[in-house]
């Protein structure tokens, strides 16, 4: 008999339900995708701060050009220079700082113009002058944030002073047009441009359980494809930009406005810490189930995968029971089958905590001494200072690395770093000039600003090296989009002016993403504003990749050979700076265990360990991405897997303890490692066969001894601490250490 209907389209309904799925899981990835890549909406926030300022300020100004009879476009332009630097460089969150910034700023920009029109009559005058400025610019970057938003905005006014050639008639008119501008743009930094601390952290823990997501996928993809390294890859990097998150998001806990009424700043450092651990440990726990996939039950292997996935799509209930299940299902010998279900629990209750405002209630009375602890608002020491609300760069390494007194290069009187970069900003602002001279005498500064920016936002050689490259790519690509864009515009004013400010929104939206891709909707920009200008042509492009090329080539030039600042030896600071870090948390951990107090507490310790970690992955790329020359990159990478594993495993450790409960066993294999993470911090290098005796072997050993003797009531402790034990031994020479037994 033929089936019924109803059988025959249950297989289609199956297939539409699974496609359905299907749909449903690609839009909720590409979501986390993108609201992990933006914690807090910052990047979203700087173009769209960055368009209305513009947009506006071109308003106001060709209102002002109107009321005073004067040509338009020159005042729009600088006037929206103004508005583009003030609206991105002014990213402070206190009102009094934003009005000081912003009203110093017009001072600057007003600078600039006058010495680039006053001197533009004696070429010569003007070519030394701008060498100056130039340097100066970066000079004054010592006073702080402030004083670089201040610095370019100088320097910029009297680069458009010579873009835009304006005659010395015009020049109290373009002040006015810098005023109007600056006071505009100032009244909407400090009103609808205004951003509440308190929102952007809600969406900056918005954007951690976002990436955490992702990182489950990926979680999800080792465990699919346990023999591909690409998939470790893509797991490793998604806890990498959680970390970042983490750190993002400590960061802002010393602001009391940013938290949640009731929360203090300790208890959500708590949270964020448990919430990054949990991540460690489900991450960990998958990778080495992938590794031993053979010995796992094919249905305890369903039930892995099934907690998996009830996490990434945050189905509480399906996790908690497929985790609780392990323990019914589970018949291997893999202890990170148990593990990954401990973990997946000790997750999910973190998430509860935060979802069902249990942290903003206050500690039961009759708690012991950390709860207390958490619920004190006074002597939280900050670990992140962030700048403008971003995560610090490498700089404050750079400085290290100079002032060391074992460094190997002649470092002329131990100059701050600013100090190194201005006067490397001077040397190449005129040797640009030079070059770019020598390609036209009328562009020439196209060369100077490409010279220039390589010491923007840069510290270490391999960063401007990094920096220049992407600017030739950018600007090579951004000409092919402005020929195509000029010839769909084809003289239509309004909209050219509408196609400058998506460029504007583009380049400050992905800045922060990708320096290649703003340098690219730059060149776009420019395209559209010599049209305007009534001087585009294709010629005038390539002279502008003319310019830039020679610029750009001397600037990575000059940070190589005037005054540089090896990554390389920044790499090593920063390797000493995370070893010194660990051996001091592994220290606390031990007096801890010892039933006393640490002089900093353990959380604090942890953070620190974690911005540690961030600075050596950030100096890595820059290293590798950046070296003329051969480097061991894998071994590089190796390296600093494997302190991202120390680094992870203390997390756990510190996390896992408590004064209450003491364990003399647990204390001596902390202090133990504590001193062995201080002495491969002072080894020069780590992993050169021969370089050190048998030190790895016996610490190895005699914390393996250690361990072993130690009861297993802190099983969670116990484990981390082997872990860590392991990993420090990969960082001596391989052919002492000892296999594990």
């Amino acid at each position: 008999m033929p089936d019924s209907p109803a059988e025959v389209h249950d297989p289609l309904r199956a297939a539409r339900a699974s496609g359905v799925d299907r749909l449903l899981q690609e839009f909720r990835d590409a979501r986390d995708r993108f609201v992990a890549s933006d914690p807090g909406w910052a990047r979203l926030r700087q173009g769209v701060r960055a368009i209305v300022a513009v947009g506006s300020t071109l308003l106001v100004e060709f209102a002002l050009a109107q009321l005073l009879g004067e040509p338009a476009l020159l005042g729009m332009l600088l006037g929206a220079v103004v508005a583009m630097l003030m609206s991105t460089g002014i990213r402070d969150e206190h009102r009094r700082v934003i009005a000081l910034t912003a009203g110093a700023a017009p001072f600057a920009a007003a600078g600039g113009a006058s010495l680039g029109v006053l001197t533009a009559e004696q070429h010569l005058l003007g070519l030394v002058t701008f060498v100056l400025v130039s340097f100066g610019a970066v000079w004054i970057r010592r006073f702080g944030p402030r004083w670089f938003t201040l610095g370019f905005l100088l320097w910029q006014g009297f680069f458009f002073a010579l873009l835009l050639h304006p005659p010395v008639s015009s020049l109290p008119f373009l002040l006015i047009a810098i005023a109007v501008s600056g006071v505009w743009v100032g009244g909407l930094l400090l009103t609808v441009l205004f951003e509440d601390p308190q929102g952007r952290l809600l969406r900056i823990v918005t954007a951690l359980r976002a990436r955490a997501r992702s990182g489950i996928a990926a979680a999800v993809g080792v465990l699919d494809e346990p023999r591909d390294p690409r998939a470790i890859r893509q797991l490793r990097r998604q806890l990498i930009q959680l970390s970042e998150i983490a750190l993002l998001l400590d960061g802002r806990l010393a602001d009391r406005r940013a938290l949640p009424e009731g929360v203090p700043p300790a208890r959500m450092r708590r949270w964020t810490v448990d919430f990054e651990i949990g991540m460690d440990e489900v991450a960990g726990a998958t990778v080495d189930i992938a590794t031993r996939l053979t010995d796992v039950p094919p249905a305890t292997v369903a039930v892995v995968r099934q907690v998996l996935t009830a996490l990434g799509w945050a189905d509480a209930g399906r996790a908690v029971s497929a985790a609780e299940q392990i323990d019914l299902t589970d018949e291997s010998n893999v202890p990170a089958v148990r593990r990954l279900a401990s973990a997946a629990l000790f997750l999910l209750e973190t998430v509860r905590r935060w979802d069902s405002g249990e942290l903003r209630s206050p500690a039961p009375a009759g708690t012991d001494g950390p709860a207390d602890i958490l619920d004190e608002d006074e002597g939280f020491e900050p670990v992140v200072n962030l700048i403008g609300g971003n995560l610090p760069g490498s700089a404050l390494l750079a400085q290290q690395t100079i002032e060391r007194v074992d460094a190997g290069r002649w470092s002329p009187s131990r100059m701050r770093l600013t100090t190194r970069q201005a006067i490397q900003a001077g040397v190449a602002a005129g040797l640009a000039i030079v070059a770019g001279e020598a390609i036209s005498t009328q562009r020439f500064y196209w060369a100077v600003i490409a010279a220039f920016v390589a010491f923007a936002g840069t510290a270490t050689s391999g960063e401007t090296l990094q920096k220049g490259a992407s600017r030739i790519v950018g600007t090579v690509l951004g000409l092919v989009g402005a020929v195509g864009l000029a010839d769909l515009v084809n003289g239509h004013k309004g909209v050219a002016i509408a196609a400058i400010l998506g460029c504007v929104f583009l380049a400050f939206f992905l800045q922060q993403l990708s320096y290649g891709l703003m340098v690219f909707f730059i060149t776009v920009m420019l395209g559209q504003l010599y049209t305007l200008l009534g001087s585009y042509s294709d010629e005038l492009l390539l002279v502008r990749l003319a310019e830039t090329v020679a610029g750009a080539a001397i600037g990575i030039l000059v940070s190589l050979l005037v005054l540089p600042t090896h990554s390389r030896a920044t790499l090593r600071v920063a390797r000493q700076s995370f070893l010194g870090s660990l051996g001091d948390l592994l220290e606390a951990c031990a007096v801890t265990l010892e039933g006393q107090v640490p002089e900093r507490d353990l959380l604090t310790l942890t953070v620190s360990l974690d911005a540690g970690g961030r600075q050596l992955v950030r100096t890595r790329r820059a290293l590798t991405k950046g070296r003329l020359f051969g480097a061991d990159r894998a071994g590089l990478r190796h390296r600093i897997t494997v302190l991202g594993s120390c680094g992870a495993s203390a997390r756990t450790v510190a996390a896992s303890i408590s004064g209450a409960r003491p364990d003399a066993g647990l204390a001596r294999a902390s202090r133990e490692l504590a001193a062995e993470a201080r002495r491969l911090g002072d080894l020069p290098h780590l992993g050169q066969p021969g370089e050190s005796g048998p030190g790895e072997v016996t610490a190895l050993h005699r914390v393996r001894s250690l361990l072993e003797e130690v009861p297993p009531d802190n099983r969670i402790a116990l484990h981390a601490l082997r872990r860590l034990n392991e990993a420090l031994a990969l960082l001596g020479p391989r052919s002492v250490v000892a296999p594990s037994v």
